[in-house]
């Protein structure tokens, strides 16, 4: 197995870039999962648990701005 090329500084970024990216995607189908319904009944906290995962959106993208304003691969 081949590591991929470039400087150690590039594949950190491109890794952190990659786990930001995951996070918001993965709170994003968390969250169609329970504007469709697709919950257990009764599930009380609905609007909380969406105004968390949009919280976990917003971090990941405000990390990935701020890593792509100040160290952003030219």
């Amino acid at each position: 197995m081949t590591r991929e090329a470039g400087t150690i500084r590039e594949r950190i970024y491109k890794a952190l870039v990659s786990h930001y990216t995951a996070q918001q995607e993965d709170a994003l189908v968390k969250i169609d999962a329970l504007l469709r319904g697709d919950v257990v009944p009764g599930h009380v906290t609905l609007t909380e648990d969406i105004d968390k995962l949009l919280g976990k959106v917003a971090d990941a993208a405000e990390k990935m701005a701020t890593l792509k304003r100040y160290y952003g691969m030219h």
